[in-house]
């Protein structure tokens, strides 16, 4: 006989242990091998290396990432490269990663997965790609950051960008609007 494990169908780590608290870390990561680089993107973006490990790091979000996940990536102006600040898992909302960029004073991209129940029963887990420009930034910064936008979309397979200045408006409410176009 089968056991009834195998029957069940398969669902996201999220929905499977829910998590009494969300972890995030700064961004340490192994250096990823050289057929890991070439297989899951270009390690660079415009002139803008992608920090070791980086890409992997993503692509393991992608896949692997469940509710609650979010990444914070940075440019390292010294070094014109690519990093991840941050990396969380098991987030209650998105207002927990509002909370960690209130005191930037850069631009910082923001990757997050939001779990969306469709009027149908259907559910989601689309990743949110959140550019946030604090306000009285100098206007080369906005250049750097702005400019790099559509190549990242296309490197974060993301469909949609969204812009933000205040992160007191990055709320579940504003993101659902967001991602239903409105």
């Amino acid at each position: 006989l089968a056991s009834s494990a195998h029957a069940l169908p398969r669902r996201r780590a999220a929905e499977r242990s829910p998590r009494a608290a969300h972890t995030c870390g700064a961004g340490t990561l192994r250096s990823p091998t050289r057929t890991e680089s070439h297989m899951y993107m270009a390690d660079e973006v415009l002139g803008y290396k992608m920090a070791d490990g980086m890409s992997a790091a993503i692509k393991s979000f992608q896949l692997r990432g469940s509710s609650g996940d979010a990444m914070v990536i940075r440019i390292v102006h010294s070094s014109d490269e690519l990093q991840i600040e941050e990396s969380c898992k098991g987030l209650s909302s998105i207002e927990d990663l509002a909370e960690k960029i209130e005191d930037a004073i850069e631009p910082r991209y923001l990757l997050f997965i939001h779990k969306q129940s469709h009027t149908d029963g259907r559910v989601s887990y689309p990743i949110a790609f959140v550019v946030f420009m604090p306000p009285n930034v100098p206007a080369s910064l906005k250049m750097m950051y702005t400019r790099l936008v559509p190549a990242l979309v296309e490197k974060f397979r993301v469909a949609k960008q969204f812009s933000l200045s205040d992160p007191e408006d990055l709320t579940t409410e504003w993101l659902e609007e967001k991602l239903a176009g409105r």
